[in-house]
């Protein structure tokens, strides 16, 4: 059946009204105010590879300390330099402070392979065999401070025994760089590491404390900036 020139008008009509009311914009495969975006990908920014190095993927993304910590226990177990290195700052670098005698000994550690401690002369994997075994980290609001009168050989003179972490406020305000003799760095370097100290492990049976920071930036990783190996009560 052949449609009337008049009623054929009107349907056109009425199908370029509908189109209208559906996409303003002409497209007829999306309804108004329903539209896909669609994204240019010619353009989106790249990876920073160089950034990508700054943090390496074996550092824990945790709030506290712990991952860190289980990290530096294990390099120094196993004698793992490579992961140990992969935990020292690259702006602040590693510091070990000791007490060969009456004065403190900074030294500011590039690589930790190469570092003898003032005790005869050892290395710094040497202190796996000092370490305590402790299933976790017992967390403090704040650290035990040691009372000489309690020290015995297994204990540096803590009334509470264990490996614990807290704040690093105590460190931070630690001033031995007036008397200190500074190796491998300068005292204002040295200084501005310990200011970016925040938390603190501490081992009572030595005494041994270790001071972590987060890299800069958000998502932050831990970093060990401090390794202080002096006795609480040697003399």
């Amino acid at each position: 059946m052949r449609i009337p020139p008049i009623l054929a008008a009107a349907a056109l009509s009425l199908l370029l009204v509908a189109c209208d009311t559906k996409n303003p914009n002409g497209m007829p495969d999306e309804t108004a105010g329903q539209g896909t975006m669609q994204v240019a990908t010619d353009n989106l920014p790249k990876p920073d590879s160089a950034a990508a190095r700054t943090e390496n993927p074996v550092m824990p993304a945790d709030t506290s300390v712990a991952g860190a910590w289980l990290l530096l226990e294990g390099a120094l177990r196993g004698h793992d330099a490579e992961v140990l290195n992969q935990l020292i700052d690259p702006e602040f670098g590693l510091w070990i402070l000791e007490q060969p005698g009456a004065m403190p000994l900074v030294t500011r550690v590039a690589e930790v392979g190469a570092f003898r401690r003032a005790y005869q002369n050892l290395p710094l994997f040497s202190l796996d065999k000092q370490l305590m075994t402790c299933p976790q980290l017992r967390v403090m609001q704040q650290l035990p401070a040691a009372d000489c009168g309690l020290q015995t050989r297994q204990n540096a003179g803590f009334a509470q025994q264990g490996c614990f972490a807290g704040p690093a406020t105590a460190f931070r305000s630690l001033e031995f760089w007036a008397s200190a003799t500074v190796k491998g760095g300068t005292a204002a370097q040295g200084k501005a590491a310990q200011g970016r100290t925040v938390r603190t492990v501490l081992q009572t049976r030595t005494g041994f404390r270790f001071h972590f920071a987060k890299s800069a930036g958000a998502g932050g990783r831990w970093r060990l900036i401090f390794i202080d190996l002096r006795e609480p009560c040697t003399a």
